[in-house]
């Protein structure tokens, strides 16, 4: 498949080496298009985009790699290592998170603007997709994440929260 740069923008994954902003990919996926969205998935999530949201939203590595995202755990820290793309699927879910991760930024910042003062967003993130939730049926987010309307039913959740969820 193609990568339609027109629709990518300056959102283009490929090249995301261990060092770069998280923060600054997830802010710019945020508000990503549909038309956008679907370029980054069909370019392909590199496993080390992967393997360092993994570490930023604190969740053990075997869990994440199995449990979230859906794929071998050694087979994404070889791919990582290699600078390949995780399978479809995984990336699709890292990708969803990445942008429940810019989203949760904005919404811990309601309010004044920004998060408050020592708040790890990523780590809280890390924590909310793991605890049902009532309004998803008693569900984790993160159960959601790999379906058709999974994503847009937790980002609606998670855009419903006001600064006092942020503790």
């Amino acid at each position: 498949m193609s990568l339609n740069t027109t629709a990518l923008g300056s959102l283009d994954l490929r090249g995301y080496r261990t060092g770069q902003s998280l923060m600054s990919h997830a802010r710019a996926l945020s508000r990503a298009d549909a038309a956008a969205f679907a370029a980054l998935d069909g370019a392909g999530v590199p496993a080390a985009l992967a393997r360092d949201l993994g570490r930023a939203l604190d969740i053990p590595p075997r869990h994440f790699f199995r449990d979230v995202l859906g794929t071998n755990r050694s087979a994404a820290e070889k791919k990582a290592t290699t600078n390949e793309a995780l399978p479809a699927a995984g990336g699709r879910v890292a990708l969803a998170l990445l942008r429940l991760l810019g989203r949760a930024e904005e919404a811990a910042g309601r309010g004044n603007g920004t998060s408050p003062t020592g708040f790890d967003t990523a780590r809280w993130l890390g924590r909310w997709i793991e605890q049902p939730q009532p309004t998803l049926g008693g569900r984790p987010p993160a159960e959601l994440l790999g379906g058709p309307d999974g994503l847009e039913s937790v980002l609606r959740v998670l855009e419903a929260l006001d600064g006092s969820d942020f503790r």
